[in-house]
């Protein structure tokens, strides 16, 4: 099937359209919300809130010109993500691929423990993706569109953050749940080395020495974690004791 390419027009008013103006729009119409919110870090596409126990992220992924053309959107079109990022649960590379500021880390969606994805309500183009706001060449549905985010976000977005608010519900997930593709996922197959790494440091911050000492055990000998291994070592003999 042939793609569709879109060039950067001029929007309803007299601006060129393009990314910058979805910008614009998030920095106006979502992040004031996300703030009321406890959200108090922003980049132009992501907001993050920082809680005790974990980091929680808000982004609105954008599109290069070769993506866009095979899903058949604008570049400007956006879908939003979601993220969480688990305190308890150490870097799995060293150096941290997390970078921070003014102090607080702001980990990306995609390196987050858990990730979801929302879905728009209002109606879109046919395109391969149903969880992606489309934009049109003129930016004429933006407004519309950023609102309809919004409300996606305050619905079912927003909330989809709780469950993690608990720990032991956390490693209950992390133990029993299948990865589900658009609404949780992050946190790999089960069994795998990543969900041995995951379930042993989440089940460490329990005290629950048992649990955590055989996970971990397992996700070192998968070797999949060497440039951390000597500190999977440590953590298996403090679990053990």
């Amino acid at each position: 099937m042939e793609s569709t390419r879109f060039s950067p027009q001029i929007d309803h008013a007299g601006r060129r359209m393009d990314s910058k103006v979805v910008n614009q729009g998030i920095r106006g119409r979502i992040w004031p919300r996300l703030r009321e919110r406890g959200f108090g870090t922003f980049s132009s596409r992501s907001a993050w809130r920082h809680r005790s126990d974990r980091i929680e992220v808000v982004n609105f992924q954008s599109f290069n010109a070769y993506n866009a053309g095979v899903i058949g959107c604008t570049t400007f079109s956006f879908a939003v993500n979601l993220g969480c990022y688990l305190l308890a649960i150490p870097p799995r590379f060293e150096p941290s691929r997390i970078k921070a500021t003014k102090g607080h880390l702001v980990p990306e969606e995609f390196a987050c423990h858990f990730r979801g994805q929302l879905s728009p309500d209002i109606p879109q183009p046919k395109l391969l993706a149903k969880n992606i706001w489309f934009i049109d060449e003129t930016g004429s549905n933006l407004a519309l569109s950023l609102d309809d985010a919004w409300a996606a976000l305050d619905g079912s977005g927003l909330p989809w953050f709780e469950q993690f608010a608990s720990p032991a519900e956390v490693l209950r997930i992390l133990r029993h749940e299948p990865e589900q593709q658009g609404r949780l996922w992050g946190f790999g197959n089960n069994p795998s080395p990543v969900r041995h790494y995951f379930i042993g440091y989440a089940a460490l911050n329990l005290n629950d020495g048992i649990l955590a000492k055989d996970h971990l055990q397992h996700a070192l000998a998968s070797g999949c974690f060497s440039s951390v291994e000597e500190r999977l070592a440590k953590d298996i003999e403090r679990a053990g004791k």
